[in-house]
């Protein structure tokens, strides 16, 4: 089980997500013909439940939640189309 992704809002309010790499396929799916923030949202609606967390992401400005969704990126081990059979040595 890969570790889960922590990050600091700006607030100081923490956000716990699953790595990137651990999102179900079929919620990535359904957003691969939406217009890009609005497959950000619908990826973060599918994994974040807690009223709370939502309440601090909307407070984000443009910049603060382009920030997070890169860190949030960056922390994955994979990348865009990479499988585990593709990364062997």
């Amino acid at each position: 089980m890969l570790e889960k992704f922590h990050y600091t809002l700006p607030d100081g309010h923490q956000l716990t997500l699953p790595p990137f790499e651990q999102v179900p396929v079929g919620l990535i799916r359904s957003t691969r013909k939406l217009a890009p923030a609005d497959q950000a949202f619908t990826l973060l609606e599918g994994i974040i439940t807690d009223e709370q967390d939502w309440e601090h992401l909307d407070k984000l400005t443009g910049p603060e939640f382009q920030a997070f969704q890169k860190a949030w990126k960056e922390a994955s081990r994979l990348s865009v189309g990479e499988s585990s059979a593709s990364s062997t040595s």
